[in-house]
């Protein structure tokens, strides 16, 4: 049993392991792209150098001649890596005296002080700098001790020289250059003799107390080794020369740069540049002086100074070190023995100029860039197919072989490209732009960098930079799956070379008994790989080996492991030792006859092959060295020139090849925008890792922050407006925007092409080693702006009067079009979200918003006032007789911003033609306009603030101007006779009306009944418009109501129509079905509200069966308002107790004169209606009509009666002057009573009153009286008559009462409350009770009911409440009476933010 469940253990053990190597299988290929675009740099968030530098650890476990060599480069190679250090030390140096305090003179108090704390901050400093002297005396040293070993093994008296590798020679190559590079950095730092002078002065001060003689000395030398240009390369030539076959040593070092060159044996640009630097350096240490000539190179058989003078034209100018170059013929000139003669014409420049800059290159890469592109893709295609397949067992070498060649292909062309790049900037470095942009201030590193290069030359380098740092990011991306195979043919090709063509040379070397048999079997034993070990090979006993058939199985095992870096380089020396005679064209240990038929080309071929193995088998490692491009940032060299502690980012490189993209807006290079950034990781890498120095990292990283703002704002800016004139362009009329096109071909009427999609979709842009989310940052910019444009049209409105409504809401439609744009690739804001923030809709202070406030202030201090409106077009016009001295207090204007307008000029100035249409007038248009912008949730806000505004225009101002009024209304006002005729009828009511036509405040009456008829106007417009909106609505709903012209009126009352609507239906039967499916709802509660939620929707747009009038329900308020004063307005009881019709005080009577007034003008002046419109009639009509009295009206009013007349005498027209004044007043008395009319007809159909005084008059059944018809007293008509006819009055008052059983006022009592009258009419005798208006019967009849006193009692005529109540502060408190509903508090004021 024990056992059993061991097994059991072991097989559940079993299938966990397969189960997760099934899972592991299954995370390879996990698909983890996002589908970014690759618009940037390769970048690691863990780096593995898998082929690290050992130093030669294992070296001595390889038995081979070549060992001791091996062993005698490390030493070497430990110098070199401290030279690097000094390298960069000396680089980065920055002067530290120039922070540090002197002493101004010798009685400085704090001289010791100063000099104390100068020699502590100083000397780390210049211990770093003699530690540079010591290290450059010990390498000279070291140098010269290799070389003279070196030379002693290459004398010419031996029979054999010794062969040096080629191993060694590259170590000397990399010394040569760091000597070359450390005496021009010395050169080049000024600032160490500066800090070497400020530490020398105050150490001289401190002598005395430190009493060292040896520190002294070592300062003195430290001096001469600062002090001397060139002093490292001098002490190096005159040490070297002194040795015997020196120059032997230099030209085999300089011969191997050159056919290094010439083979094309390097791969990354700083290997190149070495070589090129290392020749002439080479060849000057190599010359001596002037009268030695045995050491004239130029007559030299050692070196060919024609192969090195190519060379030297081909690449006049190298890089140095970060920006500094060399010129390579400058270095070479220093020879003593140079002859300009025998060297040569130069190059000529244009020559020059074509082969350094790569504008004139750009083409041919572009084609190697696609071409290598579509290679590899094939090829990684062809990989993933092949690899997929069930039958795959792995590729054969021969396949390994093409993949390797095609990525060493990529390889090299990275070189390539990268090394043009650096020469083209340290030829620039070389030859500074002296062109007319070069100001008197310009610095160097502007001349060499910012002026010195064309637009067209930044788009090619940035076009170079795309090349390079994409084609890494491909090759960089498929490492994983090309690494194997890459170190499968390595080791292959290595197995290959060792088992087939090395056994043939050992079967070769043993039957002829050569001695390089011994070599050939070190070199197998140092990589020879069998499949079962060690196996005996018939070729070591000199037994003929078979080779092998193409069928046949590989005597090696095939493994993705290459040879160790010693491994790798032994085996090259060793090779390189067997061929060197041919390699060098000089006679080594061995020859061609040491070998068989073509066994020395084939190990020539592999040592040339084989050159390239360390790159490969590490390609990641490789392609970072490869594209760095950190010497384009670097400035160190121009700082110290200058003087400068640091350039502005508008002279940094980087950030001028990215300006350059966002200012050109270029469409074509947009996706290249995050390439020349990369520049900066280059620069951050180097300073972490090679100079080791964090303040130029935070030099690098304080730059790139301002750079990546400037970037991410302008992305945003330009990403605004080309949004902005896309909706703008989508916003306007099409064929309008074509004729304009026609009409102005030079300007752009919809946004360019531009490719930011690619841009606006990185989401983890790597730069200094931060994943920033470039989409996140642009979408915060894009909130705000779209706030601050928000804002802007809000702001534009509150400067602006009631008729720009129509363009706040196209500019809102505009912003609300460029939300939708940018959202399908930026996760904003929701846009009601952002309108209630920037309209202070949600605040704690006010839940009206910004726009609803300034309507119904524009309405009030302005519209109502100043508009006239004109019934025929159904408009309101500014009146252009308005009181400039009463301008409308309003907001500055905003400053223009194109950007926030429509996003250019030409739309802009597109739009502004369009609304020149609309800013002339008030209609239709702006009432839409004004009831989509506030809503419905706004506009009874708006207008309960106009029918506010009516309560207190009757209340405070038409009740006491009504008063007033009634004072110069004649005693008797019945209708004359036909017999007058017109112009008797005419004239007769000009004289009856004088006093009033003559009262002051006439006009400012008429304003306030305009305000009033004005207010009742735009009412009605609301109801039109709200009409309108509701049909679009409905149009747009009904399909999914189900509600059409042949169902509209089926269903009856009782019915819910939702149940049978397509919309509820539909989605109801679809819930129902899919919750009896199985499987198919797996959350049944959302079901359930889906069908709740098309409920509701039904409910919301379905139209309600109540005719809901807005005008309708403003009327009745209106009527309500009207009411509390109608007991005032409808006069005295007439004295026959039915209808008083010569004398009478109700309203209408006064509005018959007002009216009559209103349409007598004086020829030359403008008229009534062009002054105050037909909202004068709007005003009269609705107060009559509510209070009413429209019928007695329509038949007792003055200008209808003298129109009446005129329809049965009709004037005969003369030429006469006089007759003037009466034609104008029949042409406006005949449109006032087409107004009124319209006017009477609107109101009756929208609010129907129910007449309530109804005098039913029964005739009586016998004659009356002579004397009972006579009688005219009131009491006589009420009594019944005798002979049983009848008189009833319905709802009418009696004698001595009103209704509600309240006294008739009178219309000549004062107000009640405080609030004082309008100014009483003028009068002849200035001031006095005005004379009774003479009668027909009785001159001297008073007006009964007015004394004087009463009169006298008003005072000063009444301020307009309009201008204060809503100029900023709270209306002041209105005296009401206790019918109008207020106790004698004034009413609350609305909530405002202005």
């Amino acid at each position: 049993a024990q056992c059993k469940g061991e097994r059991e253990r072991a097989r559940t053990s079993q299938g966990g392991m397969a189960s997760v190597g099934e899972r592991i299988k299954a995370l390879e290929e996990f698909i983890l792209e996002d589908g970014q675009p690759t618009i940037e740099a390769p970048n690691f968030a863990i780096f593995f150098d898998t082929a690290a530098d050992t130093s030669y650890a294992e070296n001595k476990a390889y038995e081979t001649k070549w060992t001791a060599e091996i062993e005698t480069l490390k030493p070497l190679t430990d110098l070199i890596k401290r030279g690097d250090y000094f390298v960069n030390m000396v680089y980065t140096y920055r002067s530290c005296s120039k922070a540090l305090p002197q002493v101004k003179t010798q009685d400085d108090p704090n001289k010791a002080l100063i000099y104390e704390k100068t020699f502590e901050v100083l000397d780390p400093e210049i211990r770093k700098l003699k530690d540079l002297m010591y290290f450059n005396q010990e390498a000279i040293k070291v140098f010269c001790e290799h070389v003279k070993s070196i030379a002693t093994g290459l004398s010419p008296k031996l029979k054999k020289p010794k062969l040096i590798s080629e191993l060694y020679v590259t170590q000397f190559i990399r010394l040569l250059d760091l000597f070359s590079i450390l005496d021009a950095l010395k050169n080049m730092k000024a600032c160490l003799n500066n800090d070497f002078s400020f530490y020398k002065r105050a150490f001289g001060f401190l002598r005395k107390s430190m009493a060292s003689d040896q520190q002294t000395q070592e300062n003195h030398t430290l001096y001469l080794f600062l002090a001397h240009q060139n002093s490292i390369t001098t002490n190096l030539k005159t040490e070297v020369q002194q040795i015997a076959g020196f120059d032997d040593v230099i030209a085999l070092i300089v011969n191997q740069c050159a056919r290094y060159l010439e083979t094309k044996l390097y791969l990354t640009p700083w290997e190149k540049h070495r070589l090129l630097r290392v020749m002439p350096y080479g060849l000057f240490l190599m010359d001596g002086d002037k009268d030695n000539e045995k050491l004239n190179i130029f007559k030299s058989r050692k070196v060919d100074t024609n192969r090195f003078a190519k060379l030297f034209k081909k690449y006049p100018i190298v890089p140095l070190y970060g920006d500094m170059q060399m010129s390579l013929e400058q270095t070479i000139k220093r020879s003593p023995h140079f002859d300009e003669k025998s060297w040569g014409s130069p190059v000529p420049e244009k020559a020059l100029i074509a082969k350094y800059e790569i504008i004139f290159q750009l083409e041919k890469v572009r084609e190697q860039h696609n071409t290598y592109l579509a290679k590899f893709s094939s090829m990684i295609n062809q990989i993933n197919i092949s690899s997929s397949m069930p039958e795959f067992k792995g590729f054969d070498m021969d396949t390994c072989r093409g993949y390797y060649a095609v990525v060493l292909e990529g390889l090299k062309l990275l070189s390539k490209w990268s090394g043009k790049v650096l020469r083209q900037s340290a030829w620039k470095y070389a030859r500074p732009s002296t062109g007319d942009k070069v100001g008197a201030d310009s610095v160097e590193y502007e001349r060499v960098v910012k002026l010195n290069y064309t637009q067209e030359e930044r788009f090619a380098l940035i076009e170079f930079i795309a090349c390079i740092k994409g084609l890494a990011g491909v090759l960089t991306k498929h490492d994983g799956l090309l690494s194997p195979l890459i170190r499968t043919y390595i080791h292959d090709d290595l197995q290959e070379f060792t088992t087939v063509h090395l056994s043939a040379m050992i079967l070769f070397a043993s039957k002829k008994k050569k001695e390089v048999r011994e070599e050939l079997l070190q070199l197998r034993a140092l990589v020879a790989d069998y499949k079962n070990g060690a196996a005996p090979d018939p070729a070591l006993f000199g037994k003929k080996v078979k080779k092998p058939s193409k069928d046949a199985a590989a005597e090696y095992p095939s493994r993705a492991v290459g040879p160790s870096p010693t491994q790798l380089d032994l085996t090259r020396t060793i090779i390189y030792g067997l061929v060197a005679h041919r390699v060098i064209n000089q006679k080594t240990d061995y020859s061609d006859k040491d070998f068989s038929g073509d066994s020395p080309k084939l190990m020539e071929k592999f040592l040339e092959r084989s050159f390239f193995y360390p790159y490969m088998l590490n390609v990641n490692s490789t392609v970072v060295k490869i594209i760095d491009l950190a010497d384009l940032w670097y400035r160190e060299f121009y700082l110290e020139l200058s003087k400068k502690l640091q350039f502005p980012i508008e002279m940094s490189l980087p950030w001028i090849l990215t300006d350059e993209i966002l200012t050109s807006r270029n469409s074509s290079m947009m996706e290249f925008v995050l390439y020349p950034l990369d520049l900066y990781n280059d620069a951050a890498s180097r300073a972490l890792y090679s100079l080791k120095q964090r303040f130029l990292y935070d030099e690098i990283e304080a730059e790139v922050n301002l750079c990546f703002d400037q970037l991410v704002f302008k992305v945003s800016e330009d990403l605004y407006t080309y949004y902005k004139v896309a909706a703008s362009s989508i916003g306007l009329d099409k064929p309008y925007r074509q004729q304009l096109e026609i009409v102005q071909p030079t300007n752009r009427f919809h946004p360019p092409k531009t490719r930011y999609d690619v841009l606006l979709r990185q989401r983890h842009f790597q730069l200094l080693g931060r994943s920033i989310d470039l989409n996140q940052l642009i979408a915060q910019r894009m909130n705000s702006k779209l706030r601050q444009n928000i804002d802007f049209a809000i702001h534009r409105f509150e400067a602006s009067d009631i008729t720009s409504i129509i363009e706040l809401e196209i500019q809102f439609n505009n912003i609300k079009q460029t939300h939708a744009l940018l959202s399908e690739y930026f996760e904003l804001d929701s846009f009601d979200e952002m309108f209630n923030e920037a309209n202070d809709s949600t605040s704690l202070v006010s839940f009206h918003g910004r726009i609803v406030l300034h309507i119904v202030s524009e309405l009030v201090c302005d519209f109502f006032p100043n508009y006239v409106y004109n019934s025929i077009t159904n408009r309101f016009v500014p009146s252009p007789f308005r009181n400039s001295s009463e301008e409308v207090p309003r907001d500055a204007m905003p400053k223009p911003k194109i950007v926030f307008q429509y996003g250019s000029k030409a739309l802009g100035a597109a739009y502004a033609n369009m609304f020149q249409l609309y800013n002339k007038f008030f209609g239709m248009p702006h009432v839409l306009s004004l009831l989509r912008m506030v809503g419905k949730t706004s506009l009874p806000l708006v207008i309960g603030e106009c029918l506010e505004n009516l309560a207190l225009k009757i209340q405070n101002v038409l009740i006491p101007y009504v008063r007033e009024l009634f004072v110069g209304m004649p005693p008797s006002s019945k209708l004359p006779m036909y017999d007058y005729k017109t112009d008797g009828n005419f004239g007769f009511y000009r004289g009856l009306l004088a006093d009033l036509t003559r009262y002051a405040e006439l006009e400012t009456a008429f304003r306030h009944f305009k305000e009033f008829g004005n207010t009742v106007v735009l009412l009605n417009m609301f109801e039109n418009g709200m009409c309108v909106l509701d049909t679009e609505v409905f149009i747009q709903a009904a399909p999914f109501l189900g509600v059409g012209p042949h169902n509209m009126h089926d269903s009856s009352p009782t019915d819910d129509p939702t149940t049978s609507s397509a919309l509820y239906v539909t989605i109801s039967q679809t819930c129902s079905k899919l919750e009896t499916r199985e499987g198919s709802a797996a959350a049944p509660v959302v079901l359930k509200d889906l069908a709740l939620a098309s409920w509701k929707a039904d409910k919301f747009y379905r139209p309600s069966r109540e005719n809901q009038s807005l005008f309708k329900a403003a009327l009745a308020r209106i009527h309500e308002m009207v009411g509390k004063v109608k007991a005032t307005w409808a006069g005295q009881p007439p004295d026959n107790g039915v209808l008083a019709v010569d004398s009478t005080t109700e309203f209408y009577r006064l509005w018959s004169a007002l009216q009559f007034v209103f349409c007598s003008e004086n020829p030359g002046e403008p008229t009534g209606l062009e002054k105050f419109g037909d909202g004068f009639a709007w005003g009269g009509c609705t107060l009559i009509y509510c209070l009413g009295q429209d019928c007695r009206f329509q038949v007792f009013d003055f200008s209808y009666h003298i129109l009446k007349v005129e329809e049965a005498f009709p004037t005969i027209e003369t030429k006469e002057e006089k007759q003037i004044p009466l034609l104008q007043f029949l042409h406006s008395a005949g449109k006032m009573r087409d107004v009124n009319q319209a006017i009477f007809a609107t109101l009756r159909a929208y609010y129907p009153i129910a007449q309530t005084n109804i005098l039913i008059l029964h005739p009586p059944t016998e004659e009356q009286s002579i004397e009972f018809i006579g009688n005219s007293s009131g009491a006589a008509m009420l009594q019944p008559s005798s002979t049983g006819g009848s008189l009833t009055v319905r709802g009418m008052p009696s004698a001595t009462g009103s209704l509600r059983g309240m006294p008739a006022p009178s219309p000549r009592a004062p107000p009640t409350g405080s609030t004082p009258p309008p100014p009483p009419m003028l009068r002849e005798d200035d001031g006095a009770p005005p004379p009774p208006v003479p009668r027909d019967d009785d001159d001297s009849e008073t007006y009964e009911g007015y004394g004087n006193d009463g009169y006298d009692a008003y005072g000063a005529p009444p301020p307009l409440p309009r201008d204060d109540d809503y100029g900023g502060a709270p209306p002041p408190p209105l005296p009401r009476d206790d019918e109008y509903g207020y106790d004698s508090a004034p009413p609350p004021p609305l909530p405002r933010d202005y």
